[in-house]
């Protein structure tokens, strides 16, 4: 019984590893592209139903009689009392598991853009789950690893699935971009939004949302996007920024009321940051509650 339940596990662990595999690139800034080869199986599951025994419970009621005295004589009543019975059974059990499909080879390039001068020390996982390919990144926290675009295409021949796969990665410095993201002191006058920021970078961009917000009805929203560089006001103050939004130049007209103004500042990039689980944040806002009469 030993023996077989070692060559079972054996078998299982096999299973796993064909199931998916996963290859790790360390980047230093040495080398701009690597090629990866992975191999796997698609699969799909299945059930199977089997009879086992167990044990079952069910409640049964019972009744007792129960007496007390009274200013009017002696009273008996019944009651019920629930007891959990357990019994033999039999229950029937589904049971799943894995059906092979096919098996899958990948091709994957992965193209990485960097800074010259700066150090970089990136590590990349690249996993090929069944036909699902998956990349990560995690490393030395001086970079925004963003996956800006993913070529994949797949031919199938015979019972083997072919992936090629293309991804493109650049490192942004993250640490001018961390110092931007600041929203301080936001006001409100002359019809302008006013707020402290961090020194800006051609990384950050601005986002304001401005919400008619009565105390009873429904919310009004009048602006809500991303600003242009024409419609923000920045003036360098110390080591940050002062920020200034006209509404007016927005085409927004507040008139008389209670408003929501949330502004929002965020790091600006095309595709997916890799390894956003290392920083706090990627974006910060405030909001601020004025009221016109």
């Amino acid at each position: 019984m030993k023996n077989i339940l070692a060559l079972l596990m054996l078998v299982f662990s096999l299973y796993s590893v064909a199931s998916s595999e996963t290859k790790t690139f360390f980047y230093d800034g040495t080398q701009d592209s690597v090629n990866l080869s992975l191999r796997s199986e698609e699969t799909h599951t299945e059930y199977r139903y089997e009879q086992r025994n167990t044990i079952c419970y069910r409640q049964d009621v019972f009744y007792r009689t129960v007496c007390y005295n009274t200013p009017t004589g002696r009273v008996c009543n019944t009651v019920p009392e629930y007891r959990t019975i357990s019994y033999p059974c039999t229950q029937t059990v589904r049971i799943p598991y894995q059906v092979k499909d096919y098996d899958v080879d990948a091709n994957v390039v992965l193209n990485v853009s960097s800074i010259p001068g700066i150090p970089a020390g990136e590590t990349f996982k690249v996993t090929l789950d069944g036909d699902d390919l998956s990349i990560l990144a995690l490393g030395s926290k001086r970079f925004f690893v963003v996956l800006n675009k993913r070529d994949i295409s797949s031919r199938t021949q015979g019972s083997m699935k072919f992936i090629d796969a293309n991804f493109y990665v650049s490192l942004v410095e993250a640490a001018p971009i961390l110092r931007a993201l600041q929203v301080n002191n936001i006001s409100f006058k002359d019809n302008s939004v006013f707020f402290k920021t961090g020194a800006t970078t051609d990384s950050v961009g601005f986002y304001l949302n401005v919400t008619k917000s009565p105390i009873l009805g429904s919310d009004t929203v009048l602006f809500d996007r991303e600003l242009s560089s024409s419609e923000i006001d920045l003036r360098a103050q110390g080591v940050g920024s002062e920020a200034s939004i006209n509404f007016q130049k927005l085409g927004v007209e507040l008139g008389s009321g209670r408003f929501k103004i949330t502004a929002k500042v965020f790091f600006k990039h095309q595709g997916t940051i890799l390894n956003a689980s290392q920083f706090e944040r990627s974006e910060v806002s405030q909001t601020l509650l004025y009221k016109i009469r």
